[in-house]
């Protein structure tokens, strides 16, 4: 038995394994850093754990400006003026370019009675605001600046900040729509905005959202574009477009915008509306407010410059992000598969390490290891990793399957039997008692392979001929030549069968499609002669 031939077994055993139940675990993105985590508590109103986190970062971090401001935010939405106006002023010494302290500055201007501040602290916040991938603060800061300007009797300037704020509801209109897959909808939505504000980049950019989640990715492009033009510096809109390019096989376009995302330099690249967007699209996920740091650009980075063939600029961004992440098990992985395919087991088993150190209970890492453990011919290190992979699924068929295909592959048929054995204890399956009485077969048990033959073919009428090849085999070996022609015979009729019932399913379509073809044909002639005298 070739070490190949095992390597591609066992490739085929997760196969097997998902037609029974096991199936990997989803793939998580990264752990959350306590300041993302803190975001998240804030979006659902948890300002206590909130408050903890932002003082954990800023402890570990006391010229962090985002986690100031974010822990002013805390202490707004919990009516403490005075730490509130501590921690923004801190933010705004570290960062005076920080649009979101001086919006959530302003309305603490305002609730106490400081007008004159509160309408340069707003002004202030507009000057910097471009599209924004935390939220849309603008529209409140605008809200409250027109609700003042009433007070004062300033009626035009009132006016004219409503008739700004009108952008700000129009997308959250759309928004809506959005959130519960009315995706037509929450584009006619846009697309009424952009009539009235045809310069707006947070419409062009909410309509590429929508577009992309349309999986329209080309028109999600010339959306970006568009918000490109009239907000060159707002750097998430790289990221989005970046992706879309990623979707349409452009992947140096993607290179180049990720790059440019990478060169910005800001650890929280995008915070919403990436629920199908970059590492996370083969999720289940329906959460707009998910984190996407420069470490997941880097890892899409590596991702489009492997399918472009360079391997070692792949590997180059992907060692970037395991220094910077330890957590980050999926980065780990790829890099292991990647020099996996490079021919390089050795490595390849390192990083496969790593990725268990970071995530113990994702079995699939560990069978990824033990495919690497076979192709270096280290059976007892295979068999140890696809054994902790039946102790994280023990009431699995799926688990069993894998090591019983191990087992069998490098000879081990009575373990291989009794993993079988096992599994199908936990679910009958046809599959199972094929493997069984094919592992059977190498160790001459003829009467129970052919007992667990029979049996198959009871379960599931599918596993006939799989089940009359492997009898053939059998009585070939057992001497009775004439028994196997016999069933090889009639194997060979049944695929004679299947081949013409296919045929004559291929000759239906084909008919089929010629008629219609034919209809069209006349349909189009007739109309073209009614055209014509009509014309005459």
């Amino acid at each position: 038995m070739t070490r190949k031939t095992l390597a591609f077994s066992l490739l085929v055993a997760p196969i097997l394994s998902a037609c029974l139940c096991l199936s990997a675990p989803e793939a998580q993105a990264r752990t959350y850093t306590a300041y993302e985590q803190a975001l998240e508590d804030l979006d659902e109103s948890r300002y206590e754990k909130a408050e903890q986190k932002l003082k954990q970062v800023i402890e570990e971090n006391p010229n962090s400006a985002d986690a100031h401001a974010e822990l002013g935010r805390v202490y707004m939405n919990t009516d403490q003026f005075l730490q509130m106006e501590a921690e923004l002023n801190r933010a705004l010494q570290l960062n005076d370019k920080l649009f979101r302290a001086y919006a959530y500055r302003a309305y603490m201007y305002w609730r106490t009675r400081r007008p004159k501040q509160a309408l340069a602290d707003s002004q202030k916040a507009l000057d910097l605001y471009m599209v924004n991938p935390l939220d849309w603060s603008a529209q409140k800061v605008l809200a409250n600046r027109a609700l003042a300007y009433d007070r004062m009797g300033r009626r035009a300037e009132a006016q004219a900040d409503r008739d700004k704020e009108r952008v700000f509801i129009t997308l959250d209109e759309a928004g809506k729509f959005r959130e519960v897959g009315r995706l037509p909808e929450a584009l006619k939505r846009v697309d009424k905005g952009l009539a009235q504000e045809p310069t707006n980049a947070d419409l062009w950019f909410f309509r590429g959202v929508v577009n992309a989640n349309s999986m329209k990715f080309w028109d999600a492009i010339a959306d970006f574009n568009r918000a490109l033009r009239f907000a060159p510096q707002a750097t998430m809109l790289y990221y989005f477009r970046g992706d879309c390019y990623d979707q349409v096989g452009k992947y140096q376009q993607a290179i180049d915008d990720y790059t440019r995302v990478i060169k910005a330099g800001e650890p929280l690249v995008a915070y919403r509306f990436v629920c199908e967007s970059g590492r996370l699209r083969n999720l289940v996920l329906r959460d707009d407010t998910v984190c996407v740091s420069l470490n997941d650009v880097y890892y899409l980075r590596a991702e489009a410059k492997f399918r472009q063939g360079k391997l070692q600029a792949a590997i180059k961004d992907l060692d970037y992000v395991a220094a910077h992440d330890k957590t980050d098990d999926k980065a780990l992985t790829r890099r292991a598969e990647i020099v996996a395919g490079m021919g390089k087991s050795d490595e390849s088993i390192k990083d496969f390490t790593r990725a268990i150190v970071a995530n113990k209970k994702d079995w699939s890492k560990y069978v990824d290891r033990a495919q690497a453990y076979l192709r270096l011919g280290k059976d007892d290190e295979a068999i140890a990793d696809l054994s902790e992979v039946i102790k994280l699924n023990p009431a699995d068929p799926g688990a069993y399957v894998l090591r019983a295909s191990a087992y069998k592959q490098i000879g081990k048929y009575e373990e291989a039997v009794s993993d079988c054995s096992r599994a199908f204890e936990i679910k009958a399956d046809s599959d199972l008692l094929l493997e069984r009485a094919d592992c059977l077969r190498a160790m001459r048990r003829y009467d129970e392979a052919l007992k667990d033959l029979d049996h198959a073919s009871e379960i599931d009428r599918h596993s006939v001929s799989e089940a009359r090849s492997l009898r053939a085999k059998i009585l070939q070996e057992q001497g009775e030549d004439e028994k196997a022609r016999v069933e090889l015979q009639e194997l060979e009729r049944q695929a004679q069968e299947k081949r013409q019932k296919n045929d004559a399913s291929n000759m239906a379509i084909i008919g089929g499609s010629v008629v219609l073809l034919l209809g069209l044909s006349l349909l189009g002639f007739r109309v073209w002669r009614k055209r014509g005298r009509t014309n005459r």
